[in-house]
């Protein structure tokens, strides 16, 4: 079973629960260096932080596709 598969036979709860682990490469140094300090400043793990900006930013993407049409 393929990941794809894999995701469709979980409901969205479990999906939820199971919160997938997706590494990813920091391009910039400095960038990692702004998560720390804000991790710190917000009291929030790497994750949640992660989190909320990938939500804020396909939040942004959309908006541009809906002005766009």
């Amino acid at each position: 079973m393929d990941e794809q598969d894999f995701r469709a036979s979980l409901s969205q709860e479990e999906l939820e629960r199971r919160a997938f682990i997706i590494p990813f490469k920091v391009c910039d140094f400095t960038l990692l260096e702004r998560l720390n300090h804000y991790s710190t400043e917000f009291e929030k793990t790497w994750d949640e932080l992660i989190n909320a900006a990938l939500v804020k930013f396909m939040d942004d993407i959309e908006t541009v596709h809906r002005l766009r049409n």
